[in-house]
């Protein structure tokens, strides 16, 4: 199993009170999954994310990683994990503006060390799979909304990471741009076998999950 969690709880003291954001989560994810997770803003799905994507580790409960208790990792074994096997896409595409499409889908593969020539042919092919072949010296700030975003999903899936994170994908984007980049998710998630996680409130975007995992007041369901 790629993921497992198994009864995580993350709370916090607020004053003299404790402010229990997860309750008692417990929930797997294999490889090559498509999972949706469901929920309303402050329902608790972007804390469960981010604890996924090892950006929490403040935490009760087990978290498995492959198999491997998460808290065996230390710190920079874990920035490491982050860095070369998770992908993520946010909502507002989080770009640097000031570079051109190639230097922003390379970044991760600068912070691992990878050869010039390698990475080169990996920004290439991921920008294939993207279809934004020829838009390589662009500067992402003359791109519309779907070309930024698929430019995001390039750098998610440029060091062939393990899972990717897709928080809100579609949120900034119109009807007609959001059904192109959940097809290409769709896409990567059945020809390349790209494992994918989903945060939405939107249950439209449902249709493309294989499973769901809905999030109401920090409780699981599945």
């Amino acid at each position: 199993m790629l993921i497992t969690l198994d009864d995580v709880t993350k709370s916090y003291v607020l004053g003299k009170q404790r402010v229990t954001i997860l309750k008692n989560v417990s929930l797997s994810i294999a490889e090559g999954d498509f999972v949706g997770i469901m929920g309303r803003s402050g329902s608790g799905k972007s804390t469960l994310v981010n604890l996924i994507g090892f950006l929490d580790r403040q935490f009760s409960g087990e978290y498995y990683f492959e198999e491997k208790l998460v808290d065996q990792y230390t710190d920079d074994e874990l920035s490491k994990i982050r860095n070369e096997h998770v992908g993520f896409v946010f909502q507002n595409f989080g770009l640097i503006e000031a570079m051109t499409v190639t230097e922003n889908v390379e970044l991760p593969l600068l912070y691992a060390g990878i050869a010039n020539q390698t990475k080169t042919q990996l920004v290439l092919e991921s920008l294939r799979r993207v279809g934004l072949e020829g838009l390589e010296k662009q500067s992402v700030k003359l791109l519309s909304g779907g070309q930024r975003q698929r430019v995001a999903i390039a750098r998610a899936i440029v060091n062939q990471p393990k899972f990717i994170i897709a928080d809100e994908p579609t949120g900034a984007l119109d009807s007609k741009t959001s059904l192109e980049i959940m097809k290409l998710f769709r896409d990567l998630n059945i020809n390349h076998g790209v494992t994918i996680i989903l945060v939405t409130h939107d249950v439209n975007l449902m249709t493309y999950c294989s499973r769901e995992i809905k999030v109401s007041d920090g409780e699981v369901s599945l």
